[in-house]
């Protein structure tokens, strides 16, 4: 995202380094359209390409020594959401 005060200053179309009313709803609607964007994206990782993957490698993750009878005694459905939780955590801690 990009930074905030030189989004302000592009924003700030008189240049006389003041916000008005009309300048601030271009500011708005620019972190607005970058905050979605960034959001989205975070979505479509979590909530689909995660699950997607988890269940794609549970067969090769049963195969794992020590772990892998735990993974084949978990359903398919708790393995992908504890997958989904694991790639949400760690977006989060490298946000």
């Amino acid at each position: 995202m990009g930074d905030p005060v030189l989004l302000l200053r592009d924003c700030d179309i008189n240049l006389d380094g003041e916000i008005d009313r009309d300048e601030f709803v271009k500011f708005i609607e620019q972190i607005t359209a970058e905050t979605f964007n960034v959001v989205s994206q975070g979505l479509i990782i979590s909530l689909i390409v995660a699950p997607t993957v988890a269940i794609a490698t549970k067969k090769a993750t049963e195969g794992v020594p020590g772990v892998g009878k735990v993974v084949q005694k978990l359903p398919t459905s708790i393995y992908a959401s504890l997958v989904t939780l694991a790639v949400v955590w760690v977006n989060s801690d490298s946000s």
